[in-house]
């Protein structure tokens, strides 16, 4: 292997997610993911925008969104005060005293700490040891709350407005950071200048683009074609972009009788400032305000575009740009740029070599190098294959990732050594010269799962290792429970039709029969236990999805079960009930007498009819995948024969558990009546099997949940499953 350990997972966290103007962060993260490093996104508001870029949607599913206040927000911090109190007040107490030179960061930062703490307690489940965050802002003071709570070590990005305009708390955040990267030189020297500790500690990394795939997308020619030559600036209508400059020059080009369009594509509180210097101008069809356009239709107007221009300014209150992606995006895709000689930009644009720089404030000196790129197609060739060359050198995406990456790599540590050696001794090709992340580990009673992501000659991809342990009780060795599961999927996967149908398993793709470990394909989508957490008190489209998915689990159960049983019913109740009664022992429920003989009583009342069938044996929505239009369900050791009813009532009782409210009790009625139409399908209900399995599987939960302390041992879980076990609330 290429890496001498596997990565832990790193989170990044950011202000809002998704923000159609911060590309280049959502770019980083892919590629980061694609050089093998896992990432957990952690925005700290959750963004609902107009425009949604299509590579942003993926992370919205996946992103670790966190409410400012809730249930659960509450209960993290009080757990985190109880664990460690020194730790928790002295943490809160360090955030709220460097931000309290400025009321509004204040304020700001109070809303934020509750909502830090709980990410902190969920980014440890994670097996999360370093934070980075864009921005030294907000996100960096959450990175700080971690640190001072998980002991985690944290890095920030420092890009513009966080340096230039809100400094509060920053040179506490320099001091405690394990390293600082700014994405211009231009950066480092202001840091440096003002914090002598950053000095020793800031590295620059640029922020980059991948021109190839710039390439393929502007050749498309989205744009609507022009008449005139085709000025385009990319920008937020914000008063450092300097748009206000860029109308004033078009009114002189226009002046000077120089035909041209000139399209303005972003949104912000300018606009109708502009909107209205273009009416005073007399500028209306000259100039075009596009507002926020997806990345497929930015790429489509630059290779539509003569010229790009970029006018940055210096607002009143300091605020500059750093180096923009729009201009290394328009170099890339050999287009002329105009830009102004402040910041970082000159590390980009070289007058007169990559491009043309121009004072800022000086509609005049713009005007002048536009239409001298105007008029001069030569100039334009010469400068737009200069440019693409210097973004080929220096902003080239993967390499700017990867410097990011090797300082990441300097302060995260590895993953669990164990995990090394499985992945060394599974003996599965994909592993050998990977760069290999470990995603999550899942420690339980009978096996260990590692979700892995392997990235290997620019390409990545989602794996899971599971290796079985020996477990009391269990007759068979974990070697031959492996080969079992393993050959149950290979069996499944050409029942239910392959990958293309929309329910399935994952196809194994390797077993090593030695360590009794098999390799699969991680599933598409996320657990539908998730889903429901998420979805249980909502409406409309994420509501309409919940109800979709639990028809999915029906039609998938009554799929896999259409496959022959090799039990009689006799034999599957007398099972059953043998395990139920020996639960009911094991917990030592109260009126266990009368839970016993109700058990016996529905045995008895469906004993010669009770149908069998193929078990999955947890059948659950937490091993249930959902997403990209296919539905896939996973753990199979303990697949086998018996009542046809035992799947559906495990899966019911579990999805009972998420609705704990009794308003919430239509809820997961409804979920479950969806869920038994689509399995029952035209086959009659039988009341007394769902009773015995519904009793049967409560008692098995509260087993469970006290022989491993899982979260079904939480007392208002216990009390839901006790009154399930004797036999309520009734359907």
């Amino acid at each position: 292997m290429t890496s001498p350990s596997p990565r832990r997972p790193v989170a990044i966290v950011v202000s809002r997610f998704p923000r159609v103007t911060e590309t280049f962060v959502l770019r980083e993260i892919d590629e980061l993911e694609r050089q093998g490093q896992p990432v957990v996104l952690a925005p700290l508001i959750r963004e609902r925008p107009d425009v949604v870029h299509e590579d942003a949607r993926p992370w919205v599913e996946r992103a670790l969104y966190v409410p400012f206040l809730s249930i659960d927000v509450v209960a993290s911090n009080l757990r985190a005060m109880v664990r460690d109190p020194l730790a928790y007040l002295s943490t809160a107490s360090r955030v709220l005293s460097i931000s309290a030179p400025s009321p509004n960061f204040l304020v700001r930062t109070a809303a934020v700490l509750p909502k830090s703490v709980h990410l902190a307690e969920r980014l440890r489940e994670a097996g999360v040891a370093h934070v980075h965050a864009h921005f030294a802002t907000h996100p960096t003071t959450a990175a700080l709350v971690i640190e001072g709570l998980e002991r985690a070590s944290f890095s920030f990005t420092a890009h513009a407005h966080d340096l230039f305009v809100r400094q509060t708390a920053l040179a506490e955040k320099v001091r405690r950071a394990a390293f600082v990267r700014t994405i211009s030189e231009y950066n480092r020297d202001f840091l440096s200048d003002r914090y002598p500790s950053a000095d020793r500690k800031t590295t620059v990394v640029h922020m980059g683009v991948d021109p190839e795939a710039l390439a393929s997308r502007t050749g498309g020619g989205s744009a609507a074609p022009s008449a005139k030559p085709v000025v385009l600036c990319v920008a937020a209508l914000k008063r450092y972009k300097g748009i206000p400059v860029l109308v004033e020059a078009c009114a002189e080009l226009r002046g000077r009788g120089v035909p041209f369009t000139c399209r303005i594509v972003g949104d912000g509180p300018l606009r109708a400032e502009i909107e209205e210097r273009i009416a005073e101008l007399g500028l209306d069809g000259d100039v075009q305000l596009l507002g926020a356009r997806t990345e497929e239709e930015v790429a489509g107007l630059i290779g539509a575009a003569d010229v790009c221009a970029l006018p940055s300014t210096v607002a009143p209150d300091g605020q500059m740009d750093g180096i923009p992606i729009f201009l290394m995006e328009a170099m890339a895709a050999r287009r002329p740029v105009v830009a102004s000689d402040l910041s970082g930009i000159p590390e980009l644009v070289e007058d007169g070599e990559t491009g043309l720089l121009v004072p800022p404030e000086n509609p005049t000196a713009l005007a002048n190098a536009v239409e001298r790129l105007l008029s001069d197609p030569a100039l334009r060739r010469r400068i737009g294959t200069v440019a693409r060359k210097r973004v080929e050198r220096d902003f080239r995406l993967e390499e700017c990732a990867a410097g990011l990456l090797a300082e990441v790599d300097r302060v995260n540590p590895p993953a669990d050594p164990t995990v090394a050696r499985l992945l060394r001794e599974s003996g599965w090709e994909g592993f050998r010269n990977a760069s290999v992340g470990v995603r999550r580990i899942r420690e339980r009673p009978d096996s260990r799962v590692v979700e892995l992501l392997v990235a290997e000659g620019g390409e990545a991809r989602e794996v899971v290792l599971k290796v079985q342990r020996p477990r009391p009780g269990e007759s068979r060795p974990p070697e031959r429970r492996a080969a079992r599961e393993h050959d149950l999927l290979v069996e499944l996967d050409r029942w239910f039709g392959g990958p293309d149908r929309p329910l399935g398993v994952p196809r194994p793709l390797h077993l090593d029969p030695e360590q009794g470990a098999v390799v699969l394909p991680r599933c598409p989508g996320r657990p539908l236990d998730a889903r429901v957490r998420e979805g249980r008190f909502s409406r409309g489209e994420a509501w309409s999805e919940l109800e979709a998915a639990a028809s999915a689990c029906g039609r998938w159960l009554a799929r896999f079960q259409a496959r022959p049983a090799d039990i009689d019913p006799g034999r599957a109740i007398s099972t059953l009930l043998a395990r139920a009664e020996s639960d009911l022992e094991a917990i030592g429920l109260e009126n266990a007498p009368t839970v016993r003989e109700r058990l016996r009583e529905f045995a008895r009342r469906t004993a010669g009819k009770a149908a069998v069938a193929p078990v999955h044996g947890d059948f659950w929505p937490g091993n249930v995948f959902v997403g990209d239009g296919r539905l896939e369900v996973i753990d199979f050791e303990g697949a086998r024969s018996g009542l046809a009813w035992e799947d559906p009532a495990w899966w019911l009782v579990h999805l009972e558990l998420f609705f704990p409210t009794p308003f919430l009790a239509w809820r997961w009625r409804r979920l479950g009546v969806l869920f038994l139409d689509a399995w029952l399908g035209r086959r009659p209900y039988d009341p007394n099997a769902h009773r015995l399995c519904r009793s049967a599987a409560a008692l098995r939960a509260l087993a469970s949940a006290r022989s491993s302390g899982s979260a079904l041992g939480g007392p208002l879980r216990r009390r839901r499953l006790a009154r399930i076990a004797r036999g309520g609330p009734r359907w």
